[in-house]
């Protein structure tokens, strides 16, 4: 797991659940280099329009998914300030990564010079910048409280038909044996850039992924399934239950199997709303 860190007017990922950026390369920059769980630190800028209280402070740490979406996608108009618009009426930070989960450091939040070795660059401000492993073990050491944020902010107009299922995990023994109680995990891949994914459980990911792709060619094609989203769970259970949550919310997006066919912020929400349904 990494974690970076970029500076920010404010933290709000209830108003605006997304890490927004000002162009597609920055937000693209971040996606290169992310990796399952990797978090994001907001720190508050030194001056206007962030409060005095909360400048140069740590504010808040995100999970964030690696799917390029438009903030104004999953922010409401008509709760922004008048920071967050061009005088043409368009978004000073249009482009954007979705947030999974939140955390908000607790009062009294700690000024970054106190916390982290060295001041932040400059190039913090534009995009998200990678901290060392020093820095990140002291920054995830933090009180914080995790925040609970919003199931619609993608809308999504449909009651869910209730969708078909796969096997049910359960233990089982032979050649090779498993357990349905041991750390697994609810996944969504992505093949290529296409908005196509794949919702599944699994105990070993990697595999999962290798066995995949195996029967893709994708030394013709040039696209094969990568890994975008991941939810840990203490058991194939729990994981299944998960992954069905999520094809519940998806269901008029079905396309074969677990295949799912969705603007990525609309898959972003169905996966949002389905972890805090454990």
């Amino acid at each position: 797991m990494q974690v970076f860190a970029k500076r920010c007017y404010e933290f709000d990922p209830v108003r605006c659940p997304v890490a927004s950026f000002g162009n597609h390369g920055n937000s693209e920059t971040l996606i290169a280099k992310w990796g399952p769980g990797d978090l994001l630190v907001f720190v508050g800028t030194q001056g206007e329009p962030t409060l005095s209280g909360q400048r140069g402070r740590l504010l808040g740490l995100a999970e964030f998914a690696p799917i390029a979406v438009a903030t104004e996608d999953f922010v409401d108009r008509s709760t922004l300030g008048a920071h967050d618009l061009n005088p043409d009426g368009t978004f000073v930070h249009p482009r954007a990564l979705p947030i999974l989960r939140a955390w908000r450091f607790d009062d009294p939040r700690m000024k970054l010079i106190d916390v982290l070795k060295e001041q932040l660059t400059y190039e913090a401000t534009i995009r998200a910048v990678l901290l060392d492993a020093d820095d990140s073990a002291t920054v995830l050491a933090l009180p914080r409280t995790e925040m609970i944020l919003p199931r619609t902010e993608m809308r999504l107009a449909a009651t869910f038909a209730k969708p078909t299922t796969g096997p049910r995990p359960s233990d089982w023994s032979g050649e090779m044996s498993r357990t349905a109680a041991v750390t697994a995990y609810t996944y969504a891949m992505r093949f290529g850039s296409r908005d196509l994914w794949k919702i599944g459980h699994a105990q070993d990911l990697a595999a999962r992924l290798q066995d995949i792709n195996k029967h893709i060619p994708h030394e013709i094609l040039g696209e094969k399934w990568g890994l975008v989203m991941q939810q840990e769970w203490q058991s194939s259970v729990a994981a299944y239950e998960m992954e069905q949550r999520v094809l519940a919310r998806l269901q008029m997006h079905r396309a074969e199997g677990e295949r799912v066919l969705c603007p990525g912020a609309v898959l972003i929400a169905a996966w949002r709303s389905s972890l805090r349904e454990n």
